[in-house]
């Protein structure tokens, strides 16, 4: 197991939290992968607000 950051976003509307998560090691046929840099689009804005789904948390 080891430990990744990641942007949560707890509860419709509320700010996220950059936050350390326990990831598991990959099983058969997995693979992790480093990200080096990422970015936001709308889409991400819109499930923030809850707009698409509002299964809070999400990464």
């Amino acid at each position: 197991m080891q430990q990744v950051k990641a942007v949560i976003a707890h509860s419709k509307g509320a700010p996220v939290s950059l936050e350390t998560i326990n990831v598991p090691d990959p099983g058969p046929g997995e693979a992790v992968v480093k990200i080096s840099a990422c970015g936001v689009c709308h889409t991400d804005l819109h499930y923030r607000e809850g707009g698409i789904n509002d299964d809070f948390p999400f990464l």
